[in-house]
C-alpha cells in the first residue's frame, strides 16, 4: 500500500502540519526548550531523508530561481511588517542605536567576513565579498522575536534598534552584493583601471540606488496612505481589506522602485514608515494593526515552507564538504564578530549594559542571506558558490539554534510577549 504513496502527498501533509503548528504557538511558548524554527528545519530534513522532492539551488537554473523569488517574497513581506510595527518616530535621537549599528557594525562585519573569507576560508575575492554581503545584515524575518510588537504596544529601545536595523540594513547590503557580482563578471583587476567599475559602483549602486529607494518608498507610502484614509479609501469605507492593502502597498513600492533601478527592500520599509506616520496617534491607527497582522500571517506561511525547504536542502547535501575551519568561522561570526562590532556601535549610546549586549548579540542571520546568495548566483558565475552556500547555511542553522535558545532563556518578559510574537521567529517565547 505504502509503495503507491506519491511524494507530492507527503509534501502536502508535512506543509499542512507545519501550518497547523503555527496555531499551537500560544501553548508551546510556555516551554522555553521549544525552538520552532529548529523543529521545522528538522522536519524538512526528515522529509528530504525520506526521499521527497528537493529544490537544490546548487543545481542552478529554475531551482535557484525558485529559491531566489520565494526568499525575496518573504523578505519584502517581513520588511513591510517591520516598517508598520515601529511606533517610535524616526529621528537621530530616537533611532540613534540603529544609526550607529548601520554606520559602524555593518561595515565592520562586512570587512571582517570578507577578509576571513579570503584569507581563512580560501574563497575567491568575489565569493568572499558575496559571503560578507549576505551574512552582514540582521535578518528581518527570523529576528522578529527580538523586535517590536504590533503597532500600539509598548516598545523597548533595544527592540526598536533591532527592528529598524533589520528594516534598513537589508536594503543597504545590496550594494555589496552588486560589488561581488561586478567582481565576478568584470574582474577585480578592472576596479580602478580600464572600465573603472569601482567608481560606477560607488555612484550608481551605492548613491543612486539607495537614494532612489528612500525617496520613491516615502513617496509611494505617502500617496497610498492618503488614498486609503481618504473619504473614498478602504480605511474610511469600513471594508478593512487590510491584507490586500498591505500586499498592494508592498508590491507597488517594490515594483516601482526596482523599475527605476532603486533598492526595493529599502523602499518597502520607507513606504511603511510613511504610512505609519500618517496614522500614528489617530483613530486610523487600528487599521494598520490589522495590516500588520495580515503581513505577519503571510510571512508565517512563507517562513514555514522555507524552513522546511532549508531542512530538505541540508539533507540533500548543502553541508557536504564542511570543514572545522568553516564551523569555527560561523561560530566566531555569531558569537564574537557581530557582538564585538555591535558593542562598538553601542558605545556611543546611553543605555544600560544589558541592552547594549542584547542589541550587539542578536544579529540574527536568516532568509535575507538565502535571497542574496540566490540572487547573485543567477546574475554571475561564482567559482566557489558551493562553499558560499555551505558556510551560509551552517551560519543560519547555528543562528537559529544559538539565538533561538538565547532569546528563550535570556531575554526579559518572555511570558508577557509570547502571545504576540510570531511562532516561527527565532526564540518563539522571547521578547
Amino acid at each position: 500500500m505504502f509503495e503507491t504513496i506519491d511524494p507530492r502527498d507527503v509534501v502536502y501533509t508535512i506543509v499542512g502540519l507545519a501550518l497547523f503548528g503555527l496555531t499551537l504557538e500560544s501553548a508551546l511558548s510556555r516551554f522555553r526548550i521549544v525552538n520552532l524554527p529548529a523543529l521545522y528545519v528538522l522536519m524538512g530534513a526528515l522529509v528530504g531523508w525520506l526521499g521527497s522532492t528537493k529544490i537544490n539551488p546548487l543545481s542552478g537554473g529554475w531551482q535557484t530561481a525558485v529559491i531566489e523569488h520565494a526568499s525575496e517574497l518573504i523578505v519584502i513581506i517581513s520588511l513591510a511588517g517591520a516598517g508598520l510595527a515601529i511606533d517610535t518616530v524616526a529621528n537621530w535621537r530616537n533611532w540613534r542605536p540603529t544609526w550607529w549599528l548601520l554606520i559602524i557594525t555593518m561595515p565592520l562585519t562586512i570587512a571582517a567576513v570578507a577578509l576571513s573569507g579570503y584569507h581563512l576560508l580560501s574563497l575567491s575575492i568575489p565569493a568572499a565579498l558575496l559571503l560578507a554581503a549576505s551574512l552582514a545584515p540582521t535578518d528581518p524575518v527570523l529576528a522578529r522575536s527580538v523586535q517590536v510588537s504590533p503597532p500600539g504596544q509598548d516598545e523597548d529601545p533595544m527592540e526598536v534598534a533591532l527592528t529598524a536595523e533589520a528594516g534598513l540594513n537589508d536594503g543597504l547590503a545590496f550594494p555589496f552584493v552588486y560589488l561581488a557580482i561586478h567582481a565576478a563578471t568584470l574582474g577585480v583587476g578592472q576596479m580602478t583601471s580600464g572600465e573603472a567599475w569601482l567608481w560606477n559602483w560607488l555612484s550608481f549602486d551605492v548613491a543612486y540606488r539607495v537614494i532612489t529607494g528612500i525617496v520613491v518608498g516615502l513617496g509611494v507610502g505617502w500617496v497610498i496612505s492618503k488614498i486609503v484614509f481618504s473619504s473614498f479609501g478602504d480605511g474610511s469605507q469600513g471594508a478593512w481589506n487590510a491584507v490586500v492593502v498591505i500586499l498592494s502597498s508592498t508590491l507597488l513600492s517594490y515594483g516601482i522602485t526596482e523599475a527605476v533601478d532603486g533598492y526595493g527592500f529599502l523602499a518597502i520599509f520607507c513606504a511603511m514608515r510613511a504610512g505609519r506616520s500618517r496614522s500614528r496617534g489617530t483613530d486610523d491607527e487600528g487599521y494598520e494593526k490589522y495590516a500588520h497582522h495580515g503581513a505577519e500571517q503571510l510571512e508565517a506561511i512563507l517562513l514555514a515552507v522555507l524552513l522546511l525547504w532549508l531542512g530538505t536542502f541540508i539533507s540533500a547535501g548543502a553541508l557536504q564538504g564542511l570543514t572545522w575551519v568553516e564551523v569555527a568561522f560561523a561560530l566566531l561570526l555569531i558569537c564574537v564578530v557581530r557582538p564585538a562590532a555591535g558593542l562598538l556601535a553601542m558605545y556611543f549610546v546611553e543605555c544600560d549594559q544589558m541592552s547594549k549586549i542584547n542589541v550587539a548579540f542578536f544579529g540574527i542571520r536568516g532568509m535575507g542571506t538565502v535571497f542574496y546568495i540566490a540572487y547573485a548566483q543567477t546574475h554571475a558565475d561564482f567559482a566557489d558558490i558551493d562553499a558560499v552556500w555551505r558556510i551560509a547555511v551552517l551560519t543560519i542553522l547555528l543562528s537559529i539554534v544559538i539565538h533561538g535558545y538565547a532569546a528563550n532563556f535570556v531575554l526579559k518578559d518572555e511570558s508577557e510577549k509570547a502571545d504576540r510574537k510570531h511562532p516561527l521567529k527565532v526564540g518563539n517565547a522571547s521578547g
